[in-house]
């Protein structure tokens, strides 16, 4: 785990210490469960302190403070906070059920955790989830790139943190291929527009993620991802006014992501691939990813460093595999 001292600062830590363990059953629509799911992965895939001493380094880190900042601000259900009930017909909910009940069965499969069934939804929803024990076949192939996944960081791998990136990231773009082709097809009423927008364009942000190979571990979260992105729904255009200046840009990006014509977004997201393809390029990611959202004259620099990037001589493979198309649109 973290150091207990930095643990205990966050809003994580009362439900990091209190989730009760998973015993015969893996409920997905408690928020306890989901999280008692996620430390278990955690704790698992450090064999031989391969994430470091106090487990820092793992990359299952973001998948935990994503759904924790889910819980805090209502995206899981309106009483979720008081009954710690997932709505099962919550947008939100559904695309972290993609992150969290997947990668737990294919870490049941790889022998990393306990393979515990995976309780039925309680009621019906607009979403298809495991039931009876069987996977939607549209999740079948983000079950196979999670066991890929933990069947990388189970054994006694190399201290290089970035291939287990590599390897999370492509999953967690998989699962999330899922939700924007399911979110396509149904109807999310009740479910504020402009936050169901807010959430499609955060699937295509995660793109720019995933093609930099993110960092998703503890320091680095808590260093920079737990003040950007807005601490209430998005009910109407004027819920911007009231966020934080860092939230607010971020919020803003993310929505003209969602309205972004699709031609020109796969034209971005392919040029930003082939920025990305280094290692030298993926250590600046911070002030390379500002340049593309926020130009300005303060960081002229880094927009002349995203050319020379774009321009050097290299093969046409991104850090996560062959290049595609991404279908977020």
């Amino acid at each position: 785990m973290a150091h207990p001292d930095e643990l205990a600062a966050l809003d994580l830590y009362p439900v990091w210490t209190t989730a009760e363990d998973l015993r015969e059953t893996f409920d997905p629509f408690s928020f306890e469960q989901r999280m008692a799911a996620y430390r278990l992965m955690i704790d698992n895939t450090n064999p031989a302190d391969r994430f470091g001493a106090d487990n820092r380094h793992n990359p299952l880190w973001g998948l935990m403070f994503q759904h924790q900042w889910q819980f805090r601000t209502d995206r899981l259900g309106v009483d979720t906070r008081r009954d710690g009930r997932i709505d099962p017909d919550s947008p939100w909910g559904y695309g972290n059920y993609t992150l969290s009940v997947v990668p737990w069965l294919a870490a049941g499969a790889a022998g990393v955790v306990p393979a515990l069934p995976v309780a039925d939804p309680p009621t019906r929803s607009r979403f298809r989830y495991v039931t009876g024990g069987v996977v939607p076949e549209e999740l079948a192939a983000a079950v196979a790139d999670w066991r890929a996944y933990f069947a990388l960081v189970g054994g006694n791998g190399p201290a290089d943190p970035e291939p287990a990136r590599l390897a999370l990231w492509k999953a967690h773009k998989t699962c999330l291929d899922v939700v924007v082709d399911v979110l396509a097809d149904v109807d999310t009423e009740p479910w504020p527009d402009l936050e169901v927008t807010f959430l499609r364009g955060w699937c295509r942000m995660v793109d720019y993620l995933w093609a930099a190979a993110w960092p998703t571990d503890f320091a680095f979260m808590t260093a920079h991802g737990l003040d950007v992105l807005p601490e209430s729904l998005l009910a109407a255009p004027e819920d911007l006014d009231t966020l934080p200046t860092k939230a607010r840009g971020n919020v803003v990006n993310v929505l003209r992501l969602a309205t972004t014509p699709k031609w020109r977004y796969h034209l971005d997201l392919l040029l930003w691939r082939r920025i990305m393809r280094t290692r030298e390029a993926r250590a600046r990611v911070l002030p390379l990813l500002d340049a593309v959202f926020d130009p300005k004259p303060g960081n002229a620099a880094e927009r002349r460093e995203l050319l020379r990037h774009l321009l050097r001589p290299g093969p046409r493979v991104g850090p996560a595999g062959a290049w595609r198309k991404s279908p977020h649109g």
